[in-house]
Order: structure tokens, then C-alpha cells, then sequence
């Protein structure tokens, strides 16, 4: 009988220490998730800006050619410039405001912030992908 108290004891202990240590691998993947959604547009963001120079280079020159003939292109780019600053800015506005949950943080509460983080970032690195894309169609380098 004793055996099979001993038995039952460790078993739940066990238990209760695997479900433990699941926790924190999920909030570990979380955040490596979280990261590498960040990691993947972190290395355009110079091209961000130099695409954004040329962007409004092209501008100016339909500008000084003939600003009436041009002007919804001119528009057109002048949106385009600033969608790319915006794309740069909104990178930087979130890594600002990024936190990672310390070590001993509420599981519970460090995973509902981590969400939030991770649909805030991709929405980060949606706007950079698109911002480039256009970019780069525009400008003919696609």
C-alpha cells in the first residue's frame, strides 16, 4: 500500500512539474516568434530609406519638368515617400515600446502580451514588405 502511495506522489509530481515546464517554452517560443517576425524586415531598413531618396528624387525632376502635367504622378510619389518613412518610423515606434516579459512574469499575462506584440509586428513587417514592393515596382527595380 505504501508502494502505491509513494507511486501515485511521484506520479503527480511529475505531472505537475511537466506542466510546468511547458510554460515557459511556450513563452519562450512566443517571444522567439515575436523576434523573428522582427528579424525578417530588420535587415530593409536601409533600403527603406534609400528607396524613399529615390522616391522623391523622381519627384522633384517630374516637378521641375512640368508640375501641371505631372501632378497626380507627383501625388502619387509624394504618397509613396512618405508610406516608406511611415514603414521605417512604425519599426522603430514598436521596438521603443516592446518589452520582453521578465523571467518570473504571470505566464498567463506575459503570453496574452506577447500576442499583442506579435499582431502589432506583423503588422510592422506587413507594412514594410508592401511599402517595398511598391517601391521597388515603381522605381523598376522589382
Amino acid at each position: 500500500m505504501k508502494c502505491i502511495l509513494m507511486s501515485t506522489r511521484i506520479f503527480f509530481l511529475l505531472v505537475l512539474f511537466s506542466c510546468n515546464s511547458e510554460r515557459p517554452d511556450e513563452i519562450s517560443n512566443l517571444k522567439d516568434e515575436v523576434i523573428g517576425i522582427h528579424d525578417e524586415v530588420m535587415p530593409f531598413m536601409g533600403e527603406l530609406k534609400s528607396l524613399k531618396k529615390e522616391v522623391e528624387i523622381k519627384s522633384k525632376s517630374l516637378h521641375e519638368e512640368d508640375s501641371i502635367q505631372y501632378q497626380g504622378k507627383i501625388e502619387e510619389l509624394d504618397s509613396l515617400a512618405n508610406q516608406l518613412d511611415s514603414a521605417f518610423e512604425g519599426m522603430f515606434i514598436w521596438m521603443r515600446q516592446y518589452k520582453s516579459p521578465e523571467e518570473d512574469a504571470d505566464k498567463n499575462e506575459a503570453k496574452k502580451y506577447l500576442l499583442e506584440q506579435k499582431e502589432k509586428v506583423e503588422v510592422v513587417n506587413q507594412d514594410i514588405k508592401n511599402a517595398l514592393a511598391l517601391a521597388r515596382k515603381e522605381l523598376g527595380k522589382d
